[in-house]
């Protein structure tokens, strides 16, 4: 079958042929769940082939991923001590000099929530002397 060469009213019937077999898979597995409790602790290899089948098959390629779900990592325990963050973010600043830091760029090095460094500095530019905004999200420390 040359799929370029398709008509609607295939494609269409394609379709509901596809939605036809999804439902059949669903009502497939909660058969299989249902003769898992019956039988009980032994049937749970039979559960899981009926998930497997219901996922759409035996995945191939790199297996999955534990733990963390992708995204952000962990910052681990860099600012778990009370001023933590406040030395952090200072050394990176007297670091960059007298061009300062964004705080987009500030959030993705030290791997935080740009909100919180935000918050941080909306919070401590009177507190530290020397520390400017220079635009805006745009900070550097002066000295």
């Amino acid at each position: 079958m040359d799929l370029t060469k398709l008509t609607a009213t295939e494609f269409g019937r394609i379709i509901k042929l596809l939605r036809k077999k999804e439902s059949l898979e669903k009502k497939l597995l909660k058969v299989e769940r249902s003769v898992a409790k019956v039988v009980g602790a032994g049937a749970s290899a039979v559960a899981r082939g009926a998930n497997r089948i219901a996922r759409g098959g035996r995945r191939r390629g790199r297996p999955a991923k534990r733990g963390r779900p992708a995204g952000r990592r962990g910052t681990g325990r860099k600012f778990a001590r009370r001023g933590g963050l406040r030395d952090v973010i200072l050394s990176h600043l007297k670091k960059s000099g007298k061009t300062g830091l964004k705080i987009k760029d500030l959030a993705g090095k030290l791997n935080i929530q740009r909100q919180r460094l935000d918050t941080w500095f909306y919070q401590n530019v009177k507190k530290i002397q020397g520390l400017r905004k220079v635009g805006p999200g745009h900070y550097h420390l002066r000295g």
